[in-house]
């Protein structure tokens, strides 16, 4: 039986996942990490951190099991976009890395925006934003450069733990487009994106298939994770398209639905479709394109109410309040911009609210609000991905948020569209389905697909709610459109009184 072994490398922790080639999960390993602050708007990662706990998780995902490592038949690696690790010519690394979160390039996104900025999304297919690698990097030009001098190699999460791993300077078309230092089909670096931060394209990795094998497991990386030495290790991906193939996502036209901490809208297309409401990427199948809507607060939005208003409530005791309130909340709506917003706005002071309050209110129709804000705001997505006119055919629901039966409801009748929950969504399986096709255990993409995935149930809108979701919707998106002068200007007086509280994010 061959063994197939993936592993994420996420924001907080790395998730190890073992898999037989009909798709069981034969064990799991997971070991967490730290995101430092140093200051409001800024977050930075320790890489050493990343490989350090993919190697945890790999052994303990061993452990687990009790499987010997010389019945894997390959390893792949996913992880975050935007996240590099920046080294010098020993490959030590330079400085705790700049988290895809971190807003500290905010002036350099705007200046380059201002100069540059049709430029970039003709060669990139992306608008400018602080969370990618280019304005990140040019900050990095600008406030250390006796750092930026000593860079030889920069490597996006999961490749840098490649790199450990088995010694091999490599990327993918996904992430190599997640710098936005490639151009859009991700075939090859820009010369003239590199030169707007004064950067040698030379010190950029080699940009191979997903399919590819990358190395093989060295010694040193053996006794770190108890791999065996010489197993060969997939190219790997990004973490939303390696989730997205992990529950079937293959054909254009398919789409998933995420509710987690964050909520996004993806979307397989035929070939890349850049727009400047979304981000756009190359998919793991040859050619194809994966298109990306995104929403700042998913369940984040919930988890701050609890915590702020409902401390002593776990998720599920909140769920129960908020169902005790009826659809559409009695006429209360909540716009969830905590952390400004995204698709379709791109508004980084987009600011927050409760629109609607009576005296008939309750504590239910607050709670219940906050799961339906955050509903619209992903229905705001879907109809983005939607309006680049590729025919739906099925969409999958994923996220910790979409364990609700009722948020799982509330987001089949605001988006008006049967919603499939696959048996098993978790980037770390997509990742050991890339490890199957690297090696091949699969044939193709399908095969991976057809031998490893399973749905368990279909969730259907109910017609008579869907219509009143819809009335609201409107009246949600009106709300946004009539108050968004007034949350630039309450951010302006916030930041003049230096209060330190973040009212800048």
């Amino acid at each position: 039986m061959d063994i197939l072994l993936g592993v994420d490398v996420g924001s907080s922790g790395s998730k190890a996942v073992a898999i037989d080639s009909s798709g069981s999960i034969l064990a799991n390993g997971a070991a967490g990490y730290p995101t430092s602050y140093p200051r409001p708007g800024w977050a930075e990662q320790d890489p050493e951190d990343w490989y350090r706990g993919a190697c945890g998780a790999i052994r303990g995902c061993l452990t687990e099991s009790g499987l010997r490592n010389d019945r894997i038949a390959a390893v792949a690696f996913v992880g975050p976009a935007h996240n590099v690790a920046l080294l010098d010519v020993e490959g030590q690394v330079l400085r705790s890395t700049l988290h895809w979160s971190d807003l500290r390039s905010s002036a350099q996104a705007v200046r380059l925006d201002r100069e540059s900025g049709t430029q970039i999304f003709k060669l990139s297919g992306q608008r400018i934003n602080p969370v990618w690698t280019l304005p990140q990097l040019l900050w990095i030009n600008e406030n250390e450069p006796e750092n930026w001098k000593r860079i030889r190699r920069i490597q996006v999460t999961k490749d840098y733990v490649r790199l450990r791993f088995t010694g091999a300077y490599a990327t993918d078309p996904y992430d190599a487009v997640g710098t936005m230092l490639c151009e859009l089909r991700g075939n090859s670096w820009s010369a003239d994106l590199c030169s707007l931060i004064g950067l040698d394209p030379k010190l950029l990795p080699p940009i191979m298939p997903n399919k590819a094998i990358a190395g093989k497991v060295s010694r040193q990386a053996s006794r770190d994770s108890g791999l065996l030495e010489g197993t060969p290790v997939g190219i790997g991906a990004g973490d939303s398209p390696a989730e997205a193939l992990g529950v079937g996502i293959v054909d254009p036209g398919q789409s998933v639905v995420k509710l987690g901490t964050a909520g996004i809208v993806s979307l397989v297309t035929p070939s890349p479709l850049p727009d400047r409401r979304t981000l756009t990427y190359p998919y793991v199948l040859d050619n194809r394109g994966f298109t990306i809507a995104a929403t700042n607060s998913g369940t984040s939005a919930f988890r701050w109410f609890r915590e702020r208003f409902f401390p002593g409530m776990s998720f599920n005791e909140l769920v129960e309040l908020a169902a005790a309130a009826p659809p559409g909340c009695d006429g209360l709506i909540f716009h969830p911009y905590l952390m400004g917003e995204r698709t379709p706005y791109w508004d980084p002071a987009l600011r927050g609210d409760f629109v609607g309050i009576g005296s008939h209110h309750t504590a239910s129709h607050f709670a219940r609000a906050v799961m339906e804000g955050v509903t619209y705001s992903l229905k705001e997505c879907s109809d983005t991905v939607d309006s680049l006119g590729i025919a739906a055919k099925e969409r999958k629901l994923l996220g910790g948020g979409s364990k609700s039966n009722l948020w799982g409801q509330i987001l089949a009748d605001v988006l008006g569209q049967a919603l499939v929950k696959p048996g098993v969504e978790d980037a770390a399986f997509g990742a050991g389905l890339l490890a199957g096709i690297s090696c091949g255990v699969f044939p193709d993409w399908m095969q991976a697909v057809r031998s490893c995935v399973r749905d368990i149930r279909t969730i259907v809108p109910e017609s008579q709610t869907q219509s009143l979701y819809g009335a609201y919707y409107n009246e949600y998106r009106e709300i946004t459109r009539d108050l968004q002068e007034h949350s630039h200007r309450l951010v302006r007086i916030c930041s003049r009184g230096d209060s330190g509280s973040g009212c800048t994010d």
